[in-house]
């Protein structure tokens, strides 16, 4: 197999969801992590923990002005920690996104038997998060 392929598609996916939803990755991050959390707000340093990212990394990405029109950020009333959760923007941008995925999924196992492309996803699912640590 040709190590780059891995590459085309990245880029491929990283077009689509750009040009369909208007999101870069460090938001697609986002959304999907708050996704798979049921949207529970979260201090700031336990998101950068949970995104594997610094928290200057994780302050940089949620100053940016389409970052900022996702996301709640309340500030605590007992210390100076920040909570930081998607608002009704960004949830309505995350079910777009996951629409959006789902179409880019279709588009790449769709000469793929339903059992070898589930049995695929699962090994790169394997892979990224061995990648991960």
């Amino acid at each position: 197999m040709d190590i780059l392929s891995f590459n085309i598609i990245s880029d491929f996916i990283k077009k689509e969801i750009n040009e369909q939803c208007g999101l870069n990755l460090s938001q697609t991050r986002l959304l999907l992590f708050f996704d798979g959390n049921q949207n529970q707000p979260l201090t700031m340093g336990n998101l950068a923990q949970s995104l594997n990212i610094s928290l200057s990394t994780l302050s940089r990405q949620l100053q940016q002005n389409k970052t900022k029109k996702l996301i709640n950020i309340t500030k605590s009333d007992n210390d100076s920690s920040k909570k930081v959760n998607l608002n009704n923007i960004g949830v309505e941008k995350m079910i777009v996104l996951k629409s959006t995925l789902k179409q880019i999924e279709n588009q790449l196992f769709n000469s793929f038997a339903p059992n070898d492309s589930k049995f695929f996803i699962k090994q790169l699912t394997i892979l990224a998060r061995k990648a991960m640590f």
